[in-house]
């Protein structure tokens, strides 16, 4: 009687159909990020390769990782950071982590890759959780956050920003899969240049990137179903806007900077948020400017394009509500504050921080209501011969060892780039935007320079550096050296019905100073 039992069992559960494995969980970092905790990270090198990280900074190197209570006993390290949150491995350096760099198979909540931001420009340590909170919200994909306090060989750094990678892990998450290229749009590079693959299994000949590149060159207005098929283009219009709502000045579409484009093998491209550790910095910061990056300003010369993206402001600003933000940042900075207690930091400077960002989002919402309303930007209009005088200067240094200020130089009221002598090619400019109608125009001013060591020439023999002029890819004379007083002129055109120009007063040398008399920078409309 039991064998026939048995075998009624046996026959019943071999009729029943075959049950299917549990598909692994594609995303299993979710709950940790949705938990928003702050975790303790504990770095240490070998003297060694501590020693390795002083010459090779972007370079892995291996390191024993502590992460609360789990161990790993050998992942790769490097720093990371550009030219404004760069700091050296015996300062507060950021830091790249690569679980299977040196092998192992060994995640963290299922990630192999994760960034530490040290927050060098941020002393909130809440604007890169604040850009993701915004996108997401609006549905746009963007790198999640967290936040760690770190120690390295011992020492408490403090508080840092923990941020998701773009990688593999993140494509087949967000895409669903990896099937394509994801490109990093490095330093202040557009879609012209052959930008590094960060990850995807698509070509190598950057086929793809040409494509778009020559799909926005020229000038046509009728180009608005075109660009839609090959970008995936109301996610593009929300990112464009989304970075300007932000404040993101250093982002893709003013600054061709802190982005990355994925464009898959079947499908559209799609552009993702980087970098976003100052945001909200000039209340007034313009949503109605055309930006001059090569996709985007493309894009908005179409318009029913132009259109679409001026409706879709109004349909975003919800979500830039002070009544829906502030009371999430207030929550995260009392968990970051509750950290800073438990160890040296400064509770009050931080607190202090935290305010100012509440206020600048309070005041940001107040700007964008106004803009939502406000009619289309007009485009200067110059008449022919008649010349501008530009008043208006931003500083921007790209690289370390730069030092800029408008003084005068022997009572000329002057803008001054001093750059220090050292390893590496400095870079510095002064510049500005115009938002200006179809024609010919020339950028004109007097600079002079000291002890200026220009660059060496590139590889095909051809002169960079130099104090200059700029205006997208025109340039005037180079003045190196040490020289007197020099008119510089730079003549450009306009070829669409108007376009957003950044004007540059640039300085990139090995060392040594240069000056722009303030008084001689005009733009003059020269004849057609």
């Amino acid at each position: 009687m039991l064998r026939l039992h048995a075998a009624l069992a046996f026959l019943t559960l071999a009729s029943l159909p075959a049950q299917k494995a549990p598909e692994p969980d594609r995303d299993p970092a979710r709950s940790f990020f949705a938990r928003g905790e702050v975790v303790s990270v504990r770095i240490q090198l070998q003297p060694s390769e501590r020693e390795k990280l002083r010459h090779k900074a972007r370079e892995y190197v291996p390191a024993e990782l502590r992460i609360g209570d789990e161990v790993f006993a050998q992942v790769g390290v490097k720093l990371k950071g550009a030219a404004g949150s760069f700091r050296e491995i015996d300062d507060r350096p950021g830091f790249t982590v690569h679980l299977g760099k040196f092998g192992g198979e060994a995640r963290f909540h299922g990630l192999t890759r994760f960034h530490l931001n040290n927050g060098a420009q941020d002393d909130s340590r809440l604007c890169e959780w604040l850009g993701h909170e915004v996108f997401t919200a609006a549905g746009h994909p963007a790198p999640r956050v967290a936040h760690a306090r770190v120690w390295l060989d011992g020492k408490d750094h403090g508080l840092y920003v923990l941020r998701e990678s773009f990688d593999k892990q993140f494509l087949v998450r967000v895409f669903g899969n990896d099937s394509g290229n994801l490109y990093d749009g490095g330093f202040c590079q557009d879609v012209e240049a052959n930008l590094e693959k960060d990850s995807g299994e698509g070509p190598d000949d950057h086929s793809d990137l040409h494509a778009l590149r020559d799909l926005c060159r020229g000038v046509d207005a009728n180009r608005g179903e075109a660009l839609a098929a090959a970008i995936d283009m109301p996610a593009f219009i929300d990112f464009l806007l989304l970075e300007s709502m932000l404040g993101h000045w250093d982002g893709y579409s003013r600054n061709a900077n802190n982005y990355r484009l994925w464009m898959p093998t079947q499908g559209k491209a799609t552009f993702l948020p980087h970098g976003m550790d100052q945001l909200l910095g000039d209340n007034d910061y313009s949503v109605l400017d055309h930006p001059p990056a090569i996709v985007a300003s493309a894009t908005l010369q179409v318009p029913s394009l132009r259109k679409r993206y001026r409706d879709r402001m109004k349909a975003l600003l919800p979500h830039f509500q002070p009544a829906r933000l502030v009371p999430k940042l207030e929550a995260m900075a009392a968990k970051l504050q509750k950290e800073l207690r438990a160890g040296d930091g400064d509770v009050q400077a931080h607190a202090e921080a935290v305010r100012s960002l509440i206020d600048r989002v309070r005041a940001r919402h107040e700007s964008l209501e106004k803009q939502s309303r406000a009619p289309e930007p007009k485009a200067l209009q110059l008449a022919i011969g008649k010349s501008l005088a530009l008043k208006t200067w931003n500083p921007a240094a790209e690289t370390d060892g730069i030092e800029l200020a408008k003084r005068g130089f022997q009572g000329i009221p002057s803008l001054h780039a001093r750059c220090t002598h050292g390893d590496g090619v400095r870079h510095a400019l002064f510049r500005t935007h115009l938002l200006l109608g179809k024609g010919r125009y020339r950028l004109r001013g007097i600079a002079r320079c000291d002890d200026l060591v220009q660059p060496p020439k590139d590889g095909e023999g051809n002169e960079h550096g130099g104090v200059r002029l700029r205006v997208d890819g025109n340039h005037s004379e180079r003045l190196s050296g040490d020289r007197n007083w020099q008119p510089l002129e730079c003549d450009f055109e306009v070829g669409e019905f108007q376009r957003s120009v950044e004007l540059a007063c640039e300085v990139k040398a090995l060392g040594g100073q240069g000056w722009f008399r303030a008084d001689s920078l005009q733009l003059v409309r020269l004849p057609d």
